[in-house]
């Protein structure tokens, strides 16, 4: 009598939140990471369509709360590149004029 093995698929069931769990992911790297030369921005975009496609095809609270990070480090991101072109030469300025 041999046995039959099981897939995969019956050991371990699908997760229908991957994407949510992905989004959510990206969120928080997209803050964490949010004054790495653009890396905010694009990780914060990805991470908010993965968010929307998991809302509209099952919403679960996690992907809620990644569109939410993603804003957050997008917003973050883009303020910290403002900065940053503003301020450089400032600081040149300054740092030229003490010498």
């Amino acid at each position: 009598m041999a046995k039959k093995k099981k897939s995969v698929e019956e050991i371990l069931p699908r997760s229908k939140e991957g994407l949510g769990i992905s989004g959510f992911t990206l969120g928080v790297l997209s803050i964490i990471l949010a004054g790495q030369f653009g890396l905010g921005i694009i990780l914060s975009i990805v991470g908010f369509a993965f968010c929307m496609v998991q809302q509209k095809k099952s919403p679960i609270r996690l992907a809620k709360v990644g569109i939410i990070l993603n804003i957050i480090g997008f917003a973050l991101s883009i303020i910290l590149l403002v900065l940053t072109i503003i301020l450089a030469p400032l600081i040149q300025q300054g740092l030229a004029s003490l010498t």
